[in-house]
C-alpha cells in the first residue's frame, strides 16, 4: 500500500473518506490539496463520531477532519516518534517531507507496545435460539452455518485474525456440541475456555464465571454476531473516550409507508410524505474493563442492558460506538438469511489484523 492509497483531495466527501478508510483498513485518511500537501486527517474514529452527531455523508470531508494533525518529518527517530503517539495518544502519524507533503504514515502497530490488545475476549453462545426453530432443535445458534462454517467458528476466526488468542465462551444449551467442534482452540489458533452456565444467566451474567479478573479492557460478543468491523478500532475508540464501558451500536432505519401528520391541537401543521428515521441500536458487541465485573451478580441471571443501565446510574463514562461496517446479528430465519447473504463470500479464516 502506498501513501496515495491514503489520500484524498479536499473537495472529497465524508462518505468518500469513509469508503476509503474501509478499502485501506489503516484507520486514517490523509486530506490533500491540489499540490499534494497536507491539510488535515480523518481517522476513524472521526467518522464514528460525526456518524453519532448525524453529520451528512455528502458533506465535506473538511467539515470533520483533525485540521491541526501531529506529524512528524523524515529525518525524526523512531523514538521521537514514538514519543508524540504516547505523549498525544495518537496512533498514526504523517511523515512529511520539507514541503510538507506526506511520504508515509506511522503506525502505533509498529512499535508493539504493551497494552495495545484486548485482555481476552468472550463470546455468548448459551442461549436457545428459540426464533432459529427447528434449526436449532438440535444445534446451538451459534453453530448454525453461514458460508462454510458455523457462525461461532466465524467470530473465532475474526478474534484470532484480530489478534485476541485468548478467548472463553459462555455456554448452556448443548453446550457439548460447541465444545466439541472448538476443544481447547488450539485448531483454531486460540486459547479457548468455558464459562459454563448451570443455569442460563442472559447476556451478561456469564461475565461473573470469569476466573479472574483482567489486566485490562476485554471484549464481549454476542455469539450470533457477524461483522467485519475491526475489533482494534473499537478498542482505540474505547480508550481514547476513557471509558469504563463501551457499545457497539449499529444503524436501524425505519420506513413509514403513509403520510405522517405534525398537529398541535387541533391544528394540522405539516404533513411529511413517506419519511423515514433512523436509530442507533445494541449491536451486541462490547468493551468492559474490569471494574464493571463488580457490578455483575453471581449466579444470577444479569442482561447487558441491566449492567449499562446501573453503570448510566452511578455516573461512569460510557461510551457508544457507531458500526458502518457490514453487522448482522443472526437472531431469526430472516437475519440468518441476511448473514447468510452478506457473509457468504466472506473469506473465513483470512481476515487479518490490520497493518
Amino acid at each position: 500500500m502506498t501513501i496515495k492509497d491514503l489520500c484524498l483531495k479536499s473537495s472529497a466527501s465524508v462518505r468518500e473518506a469513509m469508503n476509503l478508510l474501509e478499502e485501506n483498513r489503516q484507520g486514517i485518511v490523509l486530506i490533500i490539496d491540489d499540490d499534494g500537501r497536507l491539510l488535515g486527517t480523518v481517522t476513524d474514529g472521526d467518522i464514528r463520531r460525526a456518524l453519532l452527531q448525524n453529520t451528512q455523508l455528502e458533506a465535506d470531508s473538511r467539515e470533520i477532519m483533525a485540521l491541526h494533525p501531529m506529524v512528524a518529518q523524515l529525518d525524526d527517530s523512531d523514538e521521537r516518534v514514538k514519543e508524540l503517539m504516547a505523549t498525544h495518544r495518537i496512533r498514526h502519524i504523517p511523515i512529511l517531507d520539507e514541503d510538507g507533503r506526506p511520504v508515509r504514515v506511522r503506525a502505533l502497530e509498529e512499535f508493539a507496545l504493551p497494552g495495545q490488545s484486548f485482555a481476552f475476549a468472550v463470546v455468548m453462545a448459551g442461549g436457545e435460539g428459540q426464533r432459529l426453530r427447528p434449526l436449532t432443535e438440535q444445534l446451538p445458534k451459534p453453530m448454525v452455518t453461514v458460508g462454510d462454517a458455523p457462525i461461532l467458528e466465524n467470530i473465532v476466526r475474526h478474534l484470532v485474525g484480530s489478534g485476541i488468542r485468548q478467548i472463553y465462551i459462555a455456554v448452556n444449551y448443548k453446550a457439548e456440541v460447541i465444545e466439541s467442534h472448538f476443544g481447547n482452540g488450539e485448531g483454531f489458533g486460540a486459547e479457548i475456555s468455558y464459562l459454563r452456565e448451570a443455569e442460563p444467566l442472559g447476556t451478561a451474567g456469564p461475565l461473573s464465571l470469569l476466573p479472574e479478573a483482567p489486566t485490562g479492557p476485554f471484549l464481549v460478543v454476542n455469539g450470533d454476531v457477524l461483522t467485519t468491523s475491526d475489533f482494534s478500532r473499537l478498542l482505540d475508540y474505547h480508550r481514547r473516550h476513557n471509558a469504563v464501558a463501551t457499545i457497539a451500536a449499529n444503524e436501524f432505519r425505519v420506513d413509514i409507508p403513509y403520510g405522517v401528520l405534525k398537529v398541535v391541537e387541533h391544528h394540522l401543521l405539516e404533513i411529511q410524505e413517506k419519511p423515514s428515521a433512523s436509530f442507533l441500536c445494541n449491536a451486541g458487541i462490547y468493551v468492559l474493563n474490569a471494574e464493571v465485573l463488580d457490578i455483575i451478580p453471581r449466579d444470577k441471571p444479569f442482561n447487558m442492558t441491566d449492567l449499562f443501565s446501573e453503570l448510566l446510574n452511578r455516573g461512569l463514562p460510557v461510551a457508544a460506538f457507531p458500526v458502518f461496517e457490514n453487522l448482522v446479528s443472526a437472531d431469526n430465519v430472516a437475519d440468518l438469511e441476511e448473514a447468510r447473504r452478506q457473509f457468504s463470500t466472506w473469506p473465513l479464516g483470512t481476515f487479518t489484523k490490520s497493518e
